[in-house]
C-alpha cells in the first residue's frame, strides 16, 4: 500500500520508528519525520548495534532487506566490521568489499594518493612496463573464440594487456591484493563475447550509430555489413546534392572566419597555423554542418561522432582504421568523412568501405600531392581555400 509523504515515520514505518536512537537525534521525533526526509539520525537495532543513515534511505526497500523495512545491515551480514591495517580505521562495510582486503579506508587512501601522486604514477607506469611478459603468458591461455577475425582479436589483445598489466602494477605499488583476477575475470568475459551479433550491431545501428567493442567505439552500420554482407542501399541524388550544398555553404564560411582569425592572430605576431592546427579546424566545421536548416526535420535525433573504428584494416597496418567524423542520421545513410592534408591509402580504403556498406563517403583533401578519383567517393579539393587561410595576414 503506497504511504503519503505527509504521513509520519511513526505511523507509515512503526517497526523502523521502534529503533529510533532519540538521545542521539535532538529535538527530531519519529512523530515529526516523514519516511522521504533526506536527513542522517541515529538508529539502535535490538542486538544494539547503532549506525547513522538518512531516513529516506532507513525506510527504501533495499533487497538485502528481505522485505523487513527495520533490518539491520550488521545482523543479516549485510555490513560487516573492517579494520583497515595500515590507516587503523575501522568501518561497517559490505561483506564484498572486506573481501579485497583494502589496507586503507577510502578517505586515507585519497589522501594518502594524493601525498604520493607523482612518485606512485612513475611507479605503477614502471611497473606496467615490466609486466608484459606476464601479462602476455596469461593472456595467452585465454580461450578465444575460433570464428572471430584476427584484426578483433588483437583489438581484444591489446586492450586486455593495458588491462592485466594495470592490475598487476596495482598488486605491485599498490596492494591491492585480487586485483589481477578481477580484471582477469573481466578480460576473460570479453574474449567470449569478442565478435559482435548482427542483431547487436542492428539495434546499435538503429539506436544511435555506435557499437562498444573491448572498450572502443566502432562505427554499427560498418559492422552490419561485415556481418550480413548486406548490400548497400543507394544514396539518394536529392540527398547527396542537399548534403553537398550543405558542405560547399559550410566550408566557405570556414575558409572566411578562419582567414580572419589568422590574419587577427598574425597581427599580434603569431605564426602561420600548422597542418594539424588546419585539420583540427576543418574537423570542427565538418561536424557542424548537422547546424544547418537541411538537417532541422531530424536534428534532435543526429549524431556526430570523432574517431569511430570500423572493420577494415588498412595496408601496412595491424589495427582496425578509425574514420575522422562520422554523422549518423535515423533512417537514413551515414556520412563518413575523412580529412586529409596529402595522399593517404589508409583513408582511401576506408573511404571505399564506407560507400560499399552504403554511407556518402566524403574526403577533403588540402595540402599537397594529388587529388585520386574514387568511385563513389566525393572528393572535395579545398587546397585554394586553406592556402588563402594559410596566406591570411602576411
Amino acid at each position: 500500500m503506497a504511504r503519503s509523504a505527509g504521513v509520519s515515520l511513526a505511523e507509515a514505518f512503526p517497526q523502523v520508528a521502534a529503533t529510533w536512537l532519540q538521545e542521539r537525534n535532538g529535538g527530531l521525533t519519529p512523530q515529526k519525520a516523514t519516511p522521504k526526509m533526506r536527513v542522517a539520525v541515529w538508529w539502535r537495532c535490538p542486538a544494539g548495534h547503532h549506525w547513522e543513515e538518512s531516513i529516506s534511505t532507513r525506510t527504501a526497500p533495499a533487497k538485502w532487506k528481505n522485505g523487513d523495512a527495520a533490518a539491520c545491515r550488521e545482523c543479516v551480514g549485510y555490513r560487516v566490521p573492517y579494520s583497515y591495517p595500515k590507516c587503523g580505521h575501522t568501518a561497517m562495510i559490505t561483506s564484498e568489499a572486506a573481501s579485497k582486503k583494502r589496507t586503507r579506508c577510502w578517505k586515507c587512501q585519497q589522501t594518502w594518493w594524493q601525498d604520493n601522486e607523482e612518485r606512485l604514477k612513475a611507479e605503477l607506469s614502471a611497473a606496467a612496463k615490466g609486466a608484459v611478459g606476464r601479462a602476455a603468458a596469461l593472456l595467452d591461455a585465454v580461450p578465444v573464440p575460433q570464428d572471430v577475425p584476427v584484426p578483433l582479436v588483437d583489438e581484444w589483445r591489446w586492450w586486455a594487456a593495458k588491462q592485466v598489466q594495470g592490475a598487476i602494477a596495482a598488486e605491485e605499488v599498490m596492494d591491492k591484493d585480487g586485483e589481477c583476477d578481477l580484471v582477469l575475470e573481466r578480460v576473460v568475459r570479453a574474449a567470449a563475447r569478442l565478435l559482435p551479433t548482427w542483431e547487436t550491431a542492428a539495434r546499435a545501428a538503429e539506436v544511435d550509430g555506435v557499437l562498444k567493442l573491448v572498450g572502443q567505439a566502432h562505427w554499427a552500420e560498418g559492422w552490419m555489413h561485415q556481418l550480413t554482407g548486406r548490400g548497400p542501399q543507394p544514396v539518394a541524388a536529392e540527398d547527396r546534392e542537399n548534403i553537398g550544398f550543405v558542405l560547399d555553404a559550410v566550408l566557405a564560411d570556414w575558409s572566411q572566419s578562419a582567414a580572419r582569425a589568422v590574419a587577427k592572430d598574425r597581427a599580434r605576431g603569431g605564426l602561420a597555423p600548422t597542418t594539424a592546427e588546419i585539420t583540427r579546424s576543418l574537423t570542427r566545421a565538418v561536424m557542424s554542418m548537422t547546424d544547418h536548416e537541411v538537417f532541422a526535420p531530424s536534428a534532435p535525433y543526429v549524431h556526430t561522432y570523432r574517431e569511430l573504428r570500423l572493420p577494415v584494416v588498412p595496408d601496412g597496418r595491424d589495427r582496425y582504421g578509425r574514420v575522422d567524423v562520422v554523422i549518423w542520421i535515423p533512417g537514413g545513410a551515414d556520412i563518413v568523412v575523412e580529412i586529409d592534408s596529402a595522399p593517404n591509402a589508409a583513408s582511401a580504403q576506408k573511404l571505399a568501405f564506407a560507400r560499399d556498406v552504403g554511407a556518402w563517403p566524403l574526403w577533403v583533401r588540402f595540402g599537397s600531392g594529388g587529388i585520386e578519383e574514387i568511385d563513389g567517393v566525393t572528393v572535395l579539393d579545398i587546397r585554394e581555400a586553406v592556402r588563402g587561410v594559410r596566406a591570411a595576414g602576411s
